[in-house]
C-alpha cells in the first residue's frame, strides 16, 4: 500500500513538472541559432560567438542554405535568439523565410541583424520591417577626419566612432568602451518620432553617407553626423529586441583586436571599443541586459485591509510594486525615479511619481478622486533601453452612503439660519393672525 501511496506522489510530481512553462528571459540564457554566410566566419568571428557562451548562451552556427534549417515546429520553438550574419544573402535556407523571422520576433524571440555595403533586399526588408530604413545601395559611411589611419593607406570608410547610446541599460553597469567603435559599412535612417527604436551608436560629426560613384546633389541632401545611424536598436511591443548594425566587420576578430589611431593624429588607443560595445549590443539584443520584471502590484486603504473589494470616495490609499533589473541572470532592485502610477476612469483622474524605497518597492499614497465609478491603477513605464511595464489593477469607487455624510456643516449655517428665520416669521405672522383682536367699522 506504501509503495503504491509513493509511486502514485511520483508519479503526480512529473506529470506538475511536465505541465510547469518554459522559464525565459532571466530564467536561463537562451538558445542561439547563428546564421553565417560563409563558413570562414567561424574564424574570423569566433572571438564574438564566444563571448555569447562566456556568457551562458548556447550558440549553434549555421551557414545559410543548410538543409533542415528551421526556427520551430508548430509551437514548439528551437532558438530563443537569432543572429543573421549572411548580409548578401538572397535566401536563408530550410523553412527559415522573411516572413518566418517577423513571426518569431512576433512570438517574442530576438534578432541581431549585420548588414554591409551591398546589402541584399532581403535583409534590407527585414531591417524596413521593424523600422529601420537602411540606406540606398552603393552607399557607404565616409568620414576624412574621424577614421581609422591604417598605415597610411586613405580609407575614409573605416571610420571611428565614440558616439554610442551610453546607458547601464545597454552596458549592464560593465565597463564603457574605452577607445571609439571601428565601423566599415553603411548607414541606416531612423525616425526622430519613432518611440521603439534607440540610436546605439551613430556616426560623429564629419561622418555622412554617400554613393562615390554618383555624383553629389547641390544642396546635398544625405545623412550626416548624428543622423547617420549605424547601430539600431528596435524594442518591439511585446518586448521582443531587433538589433541593426550597419557592418559585419564590426563584429570580426580583426576590429576586436585592432589598435585605433585617428587619421588626423589627435588621438591614439591601444585597443579598439568593439569588443564591449559588439557583445553589449549582442546581450541587450538577448534579454541578458535592460530587463524589467514588475511583480505584487498591491492597494490598501491606508490603515486598512489589503486590497479591499472597493473603496470610498475621499479614501486615503496606497499603491505599491516592486521592480527589478535583470543583467546576466543576477536580479537587482531597479534605481530609476521615473515611474508613474494613474489612477484612471476613462481618463486618468490622478498620475504621480511612484516613490522609490532602495529595495526595488515602489509606492505612492494619494487620496481616491471625489468620484465614483470604476477605475484601475495603471502602470506603463517605457525608459530607452529597458523592457516595458504595462500593469493595471481594477478597483471600484462608490460614493457615501446616507448615514456617512457629515451632519451640520459649518458652511451651511447660512442655510440653517435663513430656514429657522422662515419658520420663525411664518409662526410669528400665523400668531398674529389667530390672535390679534378683531376691528370693526
Amino acid at each position: 500500500m506504501a509503495a503504491s501511496r509513493a509511486l502514485s506522489a511520483l508519479l503526480m510530481g512529473l506529470l506538475a513538472a511536465a505541465a510547469l512553462p518554459a522559464v525565459r528571459g532571466g530564467g536561463r540564457a537562451g538558445r542561439v541559432l547563428a546564421l553565417i554566410e560563409a563558413d570562414g566566419l567561424r574564424r574570423s568571428h569566433s572571438q564574438f560567438f564566444k563571448g555569447l557562451e562566456a556568457a551562458g548562451l548556447e550558440v549553434d552556427i549555421k551557414t545559410v542554405g543548410e538543409g533542415g534549417l528551421a526556427l520551430r515546429s508548430y509551437d514548439d520553438a528551437f532558438y530563443d535568439h537569432l543572429v543573421l550574419f549572411a548580409p548578401q544573402a538572397t535566401e536563408l535556407g530550410g523553412s527559415i523565410t522573411k516572413s518566418e523571422v517577423l513571426d518569431f520576433i512576433d512570438r517574442g524571440g530576438n534578432v541581431l541583424l549585420a548588414l554591409a555595403r551591398g546589402a541584399s533586399d532581403l535583409m534590407r526588408d527585414l531591417a524596413a520591417e521593424v523600422g529601420v530604413e537602411v540606406d540606398a545601395k552603393g552607399t557607404a559611411v565616409f568620414d576624412h577626419f574621424s577614421r581609422q589611419a591604417a598605415g597610411g593607406a586613405e580609407d575614409a570608410t573605416l571610420v571611428a566612432s565614440a558616439a554610442w547610446f551610453d546607458s547601464d541599460a545597454l552596458f549592464g553597469g560593465a565597463a564603457r568602451p574605452e577607445g571609439p567603435v571601428l565601423f566599415r559599412g553603411v548607414a541606416q535612417g531612423v525616425p526622430a518620432a519613432s518611440e521603439l527604436i534607440t540610436v546605439a551608436l551613430s556616426g560623429e560629426a564629419t561622418a555622412y553617407s554617400h554613393d562615390p560613384k554618383k555624383a553629389m546633389a547641390e544642396p546635398p541632401a544625405l545623412p550626416v553626423g548624428g543622423a547617420a545611424a549605424l547601430v539600431s536598436l528596435v524594442q518591439a511591443r511585446n518586448n521582443a529586441r531587433v538589433a541593426v548594425a550597419g557592418s559585419l566587420d564590426m563584429f570580426a576578430n580583426e576590429a576586436f583586436d585592432a589598435a585605433v589611431k585617428l587619421a588626423d593624429g589627435s588621438k591614439s588607443f591601444t585597443k579598439s571599443g568593439n569588443r564591449a560595445f559588439a557583445l553589449a549590443v549582442a546581450l541587450w539584443t538577448f534579454q541578458q541586459r535592460g530587463v524589467l520584471e514588475a511583480s505584487a502590484p498591491r492597494h490598501r486603504k491606508v490603515g486598512g485591509e489589503a486590497e479591499p473589494a472597493l473603496y470610498r470616495i475621499n479614501d486615503e490609499v496606497e499603491f505599491a510594486i516592486d521592480i527589478f533589473e535583470v543583467n546576466g541572470g543576477e536580479r537587482k532592485p531597479y534605481g530609476g525615479d521615473d515611474v508613474q502610477v494613474s489612477f484612471v476612469m476613462l481618463d486618468p483622474y490622478l498620475r504621480q511619481p511612484l516613490v522609490p524605497a532602495g529595495n526595488g518597492t515602489f509606492s505612492l499614497r494619494f487620496t481616491v478622486p471625489d468620484v465614483y465609478g470604476v477605475f484601475k491603477y495603471a502602470v506603463d513605464y517605457r525608459h530607452a533601453g529597458y523592457s516595458y511595464i504595462a500593469l493595471q489593477k481594477v478597483v471600484p469607487v462608490r460614493p457615501f452612503r446616507h448615514d456617512e455624510y457629515e451632519r451640520f456643516l459649518v458652511a451651511a449655517y447660512p442655510y440653517y439660519a435663513s430656514a429657522a428665520s422662515t419658520m420663525a416669521a411664518f409662526f410669528v405672522l400665523g400668531w398674529a393672525y389667530l390672535y390679534s383682536p378683531a376691528t370693526t367699522k
